[in-house]
């Protein structure tokens, strides 16, 4: 028994020591890329987006205050109320709006539902996301800069239960703020991501994605957008047809 205890131990010792490694590793490496629809399931389930580990998971939107005012916020929808009286609890807050705007899909009880725009008296809406500009104005350069509380701000969220940590900003651009997350609290969060295309093909994801100026005449992020033509469509909230409240305040 003896001789078989000894490199038992010792074989689990460096286990452990190969997933600590990787894991240090892991944490400073930049964030990961998810589509919308993967982070919202992320935040209102409580589970890592590609592992599906139960867990505290943190939606931190990284635009300036402005855009999260009036350009509108990530959130979940708690109820729908219809102008007959009824009243609509969807699965995990999660509705969309499709077919050129005429109607809203969710799940209740886990069956797929449908109804039309036309028919709602009422959504009442919460918002899903921190939001902790990487970028503030510079009244003496009359230019952005850096927010200097950044860091501090989003290392607050933090606790012992290493958190997992999702940003966006408004096409998946600033993913700088994620690599200073990266590497300036790598022990923080278990994981980091960010709302962009998984490809590996920025400025496709964020809150409103691309304008695809370049080959398409198009507005910024808007349900079933023709961003499918393209070599990397927008995975954006906003072409997901997520839910988004204006004038939120936190």
């Amino acid at each position: 028994m003896k001789s078989l205890f000894k490199p038992i131990v010792l074989a689990m010792a460096a286990a452990s020591l190969v997933v600590a490694s990787l894991n240090a590793q892991a944490q400073t490496l930049p964030p990961i890329p998810i589509t919308a629809d993967e982070a919202f399931d992320a935040v209102t389930q409580q589970k890592d987006p590609l592992s599906g580990v139960p867990g505290r998971v943190l939606l931190v939107d990284v635009r300036t205050h402005a855009e999260f005012h009036w350009v509108g916020a990530a959130a979940m929808v708690k109820a729908i109320t219809l102008k007959n009286g009824g009243v609509i609890v969807p699965d995990w807050g999660k509705v969309k709006i499709e077919h050129e705007g005429k109607f809203l899909v969710f799940r209740v009880g886990g069956k797929n539902e449908r109804i039309q725009v036309k028919t709602v008296a009422k959504l009442d809406m919460a918002g899903i996301a921190k939001n902790i500009p990487y970028q503030t104005w510079n009244d003496a350069t009359f230019g952005m800069a850096l927010n200097p509380t950044f860091g501090a701000e989003v290392e607050a969220l933090a606790g012992d239960d290493r958190p997992v940590l999702i940003l966006f900003c408004r096409s998946g651009g600033r993913t700088d703020a994620g690599n200073a997350v990266a590497k300036l609290y790598p022990e923080k969060f278990s994981a980091i991501y960010e709302i962009d295309q998984p490809n590996a093909v920025t400025n496709h994801g964020g809150f409103e994605g691309s304008s695809y100026s370049d080959v398409f005449n198009g507005y910024r992020g808007y349900p079933e957008r023709e961003t499918l033509i393209q070599s990397s469509p927008s995975v954006s909230w906003k072409d997901a047809g997520l839910p988004i409240k204006i004038g939120l305040k936190q």
